[in-house]
């Protein structure tokens, strides 16, 4: 299964999660975005995602 790499700030690491567990969302200036719940910790994590990323969660 695809991953995608986030950064957590609260575990100051890197942090790989898998693609069914992402939500992809839209900023108001139109790029795409992606939101999960980092696994370890539980708090949220963000991402304005490159075109490669992005492509995964269609």
């Amino acid at each position: 299964m695809a991953t995608i790499k986030f950064y957590s700030v609260k575990s100051r690491k890197s942090v790989e999660v898998d693609v069914g567990n992402v939500q992809k969302v839209m900023l108001k200036n139109g790029r795409p975005a992606a939101k999960t719940v980092d696994p370890e910790t539980g708090t949220n994590m963000f991402k304005i995602l490159s075109a490669a990323d992005a492509a995964l969660l269609k």
